[in-house]
């Protein structure tokens, strides 16, 4: 069997180990433009606030170890066309102009996602710069080492690291994001209302529910117009407005769903037979909201790799439903959310109410703040979301995760062992203290 893996970042290295290991007689090739594989992207936050080597150490793997493993490494190449009927691939290396061929028979899309490109009109002369790769993150280092006043436009979880980084490395940092709320897909208006409060008091300028109208430049600035009338001259411009499926290679030839991912299945086919697709080119289907959305994550996108290499021969391993599981770990702050929204909940049409806990700490003013969405006739939990101070709080996202797929209850998780709360003013655990709130708020 020959197969083909596009792509060599988290989602395809994952399908081609696991590949070699399901199927030790194939010949599997990976191909991908770049020369090196595995960059992990979180590594341009470390980089930016200050963890110099964190960029270079951002590779967990190298060419040289996935070659030894037993795949064949095609680096440096980029693919010019796939023919899904015919069932090649058309290739050619980056410092030639020859188009060579190659066939398969199970094909793995693993192209990754691009950072979202602005619409607004702006003058080429303009200080810009987007979030993605090793080389991003150079140029953007070397611009903020002189700038005194940026502008970060996007308030989703990438603007608001970059944010709070560039305005603790004392630029001043005006954060425009185009919703009311920051974080508007993953938090709440009281979650997000407080992670406000917190930046306002950093010193960062918040400019929520603002719409860019244009980028153009006056001598050595870069000014931001609003729809509002506003001008704001910056050194430079940082754009973290999210990202879009790399998905055109498959275009008009399978089917496409939200912002243009490809659609799979539970076992991460498309709706082309031997063409799977994975990582953050495709969709995650969503048990709670019951539909595939475009959500691109590297926690999915591992899952996905693996899941697709099962199932290559025939359907064995359904890949269970993404929660939208996050970590955002920051200086001084600590946020992570799992399931979804109340906003999501009530759309969706579930009957749902939310909880509010704040325990402190002991050693000092260090909140944690939890809000559990849930239904209220089942007392099914649907998402938490939290924010504070205390760094072991984020590990309540994995374990509420695996209740929201599992459709527990807060009283099927209310006394199960799990270590003591050592250090909080109120020490029960916070699944018994969620239960308790939720028996207050039904009475």
């Amino acid at each position: 069997m020959k197969i083909v893996i596009v792509g060599s970042s988290h989602a395809g290295i994952c399908a081609g180990l696991r590949a070699l290991e399901e199927y030790p007689e194939a010949e599997i090739t990976l191909y991908d433009k770049r020369n090196q594989v595995s960059f992990v992207s979180q590594g341009i936050i470390s980089y930016l606030a200050g963890q110099k080597s964190v960029l270079f150490q951002s590779s967990y793997s190298s060419v040289e170890e996935l070659k030894e493993a037993g795949l064949n490494m095609q680096m440096e190449t980029v693919i010019e066309e796939i023919d899904t009927n015919h069932k090649k691939v058309f290739y050619r290396r980056s410092n030639s102009k020859k188009t060579k061929v190659t066939d398969y028979d199970k094909l793995i899309l693993a192209t990754g996602s691009y950072p979202a490109m602005t619409s607004v009109p702006f003058d080429k002369k303009s200080n810009l710069y987007f979030l993605k790769s090793m080389e991003d993150a150079i140029k953007a280092e070397e611009f903020l080492a002189t700038a005194k006043n940026i502008a970060v436009i996007g308030g989703g979880m990438t603007g608001v690291e970059v944010a709070r980084i560039t305005q603790d490395r004392g630029i001043q940092t005006t954060l425009i994001h185009r919703n009311k709320n920051l974080l508007n897909d993953y938090l709440d208006e009281p979650a997000s209302r407080l992670l406000e409060s917190w930046m306002n008091a950093e010193g960062t300028r918040l400019l929520l529910n603002t719409e860019v109208t244009e980028i153009s430049v006056d001598g050595e600035n870069t000014v931001v117009q609003t729809a509002n009338g506003q001008k704001i001259a910056v050194d430079g411009v940082i754009f973290t407005i999210g990202f879009r499926p790399n998905s055109y290679l498959l275009n008009q030839q399978v089917e496409l769903g939200d912002r243009g991912a490809v659609v799979v299945d539970e076992y991460m086919q498309t709706s082309c037979p031997d063409v799977f697709a994975v990582g953050d080119v495709s969709t995650t289907y969503v048990n709670l909201l019951e539909e595939n959305r475009y959500l691109p994550h590297a926690s999915d996108a591992v899952r996905d790799g693996e899941i697709a290499a099962i199932n290559l021969l025939e359907a064995r391993q359904k890949i269970t439903s993404t929660q939208g599981t996050y970590h955002v770990p920051m200086k001084n702050l600590v946020m992570a959310m799992t399931g979804i929204t109340m906003k999501q909940a009530v759309g969706f049409g579930y009957d749902a109410d939310a909880v509010h806990l704040l325990n402190e700490h002991l050693e000092g003013r260090l909140p944690s703040n939890i809000w559990m969405i849930y239904e209220r006739r089942t007392h099914q939990i649907l998402g938490l979301q939290c924010i504070g101070k205390t760094s072991d709080m984020a590990e309540y996202v994995n374990i509420f995760s695996l209740a929201i797929q599992q459709q527990l209850r807060i009283e099927d998780i209310e006394f199960t062992d799990f270590y003591f709360e050592h250090g909080y003013k109120d020490p029960r655990g916070f699944n018994r203290i969620l239960a308790r709130l939720v028996r207050e708020n039904e009475r």
